[in-house]
């Protein structure tokens, strides 16, 4: 995919975020949702949304700094680096999250320990079935 169009794509996705925040905020004020979470994430939404689209178009505008950050985004050594970061943050996850739930056990806090466990059971379901996947492409 050229990475101008890869870009755009970005851009788009930007622009729906800061609509889904527009909505949300839009909920909160009209009263059809009844807690202030709708506007929290609204705003969050919004903000991020309109930061990314400022990022991508000034990024879209410059030619130079586009032509940087696609062999940023492409060279070996940063995907590696990105790859093992992201499996390191896992392990760790997975560790924290087994303690966690054998501390909560321990002092007698078990609703929050099996929503944990629920939680690490379903991350490590996803992580199998993404190998599987992963497994039959290569």
């Amino acid at each position: 995919m050229d990475y101008k169009k890869k870009l755009r794509t970005r851009l788009h996705y930007a622009i729906g975020y800061v609509l889904i925040g527009v909505v949300l905020i839009l909920l909160q004020l009209t009263g059809s949702a009844d807690n202030e979470m709708s506007y929290c994430f609204g705003a969050a939404f919004t903000v991020c949304g309109v930061v990314r689209i400022i990022q991508y178009i000034r990024l879209i505008n410059n030619k130079d700094r586009m032509e940087q950050r696609e062999i940023a985004e492409k060279d070996e050594r940063n995907i590696m680096l990105w790859e093992k970061a992201r499996s390191m943050t896992f392990g760790i996850y997975v560790i924290l999250a087994g303690a966690a739930i054998m501390v909560l056990y321990a002092i007698h806090m078990e609703f929050v320990g099996q929503i944990i466990a629920y939680a690490l059971c379903t991350l490590v379901l996803i992580y199998w079935i993404c190998y599987m996947i992963v497994k039959r492409k290569y």
